[in-house]
């Protein structure tokens, strides 16, 4: 739909559309969709569609291949094409079966394309796409039916297996999708259900253009371990990550051979070191990056000896910028793995403690007010089991009201 300005049709549309192919096609439109409300789910329409098609000598799938076919990049698309020349290669992966990706917005030359029907190329390009429910190159296999989807879900094939390694290996961000395909669910909430009490929202996240509401974010959380970018539209996106990319491919490379000697004992962090606000997020990144659980031993221990020495920073004069960083790296810990039950879990919890001891909604001496916007903007951003965590541990403790305005949100 982005890619061209709208001209991609709905899958209501699109089914309505291979009705007016057959016979009696308008009639049967109204029967399953009066005022284009669904009589059922799409697929199962699909269905219907399909025996009426082939009883006339038509073939749904073809069909849709041929509205599918014709798409062209809109505006919106010639953008996005721009944004991604600055970036380094990339994997799609995709539900839709349109070559709009690796024929218009890549190019043939730099981009190859995996399908159902179609043998897997061992000499891949730089820039690979996964048809997850098949392409247009061969409409046949295309997943368009109940049956079709029925015959995905019993049998899974190369595709389902390959999406997940693929999530499980990379950052993830899912854009442009509703998160209505229960084989893509039912992926990414096996890949949860694997990486409890890691850091298992470090690289998986969902943007929306619009404010998502806090319910849905912990429906999310919770049952899909995804972190939710809302209120930003797919370039503006893509201008962000392209703005930062050139910044951190330096520190990046370099950042395993600083943090191993750290893990191993044979050398600690300097004090200016992490008195640098980005040192945490950069030190959390390494660890994720290098599939380095955060709840093993010596792990613990180094992340305590982090937040221990950050909290000493505090308590000397003029550490204003140094409860802000606090403030920051608890958030940022805590909106990414679930705390509760771990080894981390104590240590964590007094560290919040401190930082709402020195936070204040008002601008008083000895208090610092960033604290408390930090913790206010983003206590949402915490995972919904840390936040009441939290909560509970602070149920039978005297607590400033500006910290319980933050966790009454």
């Amino acid at each position: 739909m982005h890619l061209t300005d709208g001209a991609a049709p709905s899958w209501l549309s699109l089914l309505k559309t291979c009705c007016e192919k057959i016979d009696g096609g308008e009639e049967l439109a109204e029967q399953l969709f009066p005022n284009n409300n669904p009589i059922m789910s799409l697929e199962e329409c699909a269905s219907i569609i399909k025996v009426k098609m082939d009883s006339q000598g038509h073939c749904l799938h073809t069909e849709i291949s041929k509205v599918i076919g014709n798409l062209e990049l809109g505006e919106s698309g010639e953008e996005t094409k721009e944004v991604l020349e600055g970036l380094p290669a990339v994997t799609f992966i995709t539900t839709n079966y349109d070559l709009l990706i690796e024929e218009e917005l890549i190019g043939d030359d730099k981009c190859t394309s995996y399908s159902i029907g179609y043998p897997i190329n061992r000499q891949a390009k730089d820039y690979q796409v996964y048809h997850v429910h098949g392409s247009v190159k061969y409409p046949k296999k295309m997943i368009v039916t109940a049956d079709d989807y029925f015959r995905f879900i019993n049998y899974p094939d190369y595709f389902a297996k390959k999406v997940q390694t693929l999530i499980e290996e990379s950052t993830t961000v899912i854009i442009g999708y509703s998160l209505g395909d229960v084989n893509f669910k039912a992926i990414l909430n096996n890949i949860r259900s694997n990486r409890i009490h890691d850091i298992n929202r470090q690289n998986l996240f969902f943007l929306s253009r619009n404010p998502v509401d806090k319910n849905i974010k912990d429906y999310y959380d919770r049952s899909y371990g995804l972190r939710v970018i809302e209120s930003t539209d797919v370039e503006g996106f893509l201008r962000k990550i392209d703005a930062k990319h050139e910044q951190i491919k330096e520190r990046v490379s370099r950042s395993r051979d600083l943090l191993m000697p750290v893990l191993e004992g044979k050398k600690r962090f300097t004090d200016s070191y992490l008195k640098k606000r980005d040192s945490f997020y950069e030190i959390i990144a390494t660890l994720s990056s290098n599939g380095i659980i955060v709840s093993h031993s010596k792990v613990v221990k180094f992340l305590k000896d982090i937040f221990e020495r950050k909290r000493g920073f505090t308590r000397v004069t003029g550490a204003w910028q140094q409860y802000k960083h606090l403030a920051g790296w608890l958030v940022h810990i805590g909106a990414i793995m679930d705390i509760k039950g771990t080894p981390l879990e104590e240590a964590y919890l007094k560290a919040v403690e401190a930082s709402f001891d020195n936070m204040s909604k008002r601008k008083i001496m000895g208090k610092s007010w960033d604290s408390f916007v930090i913790w206010k903007r983003h206590w949402l951003d915490l995972t919904y089991d840390n936040r009441i965590m939290i909560c509970q541990y602070f149920e039978d403790k005297d607590v400033s009201s500006d910290a319980s305005e933050v966790m009454s949100q």
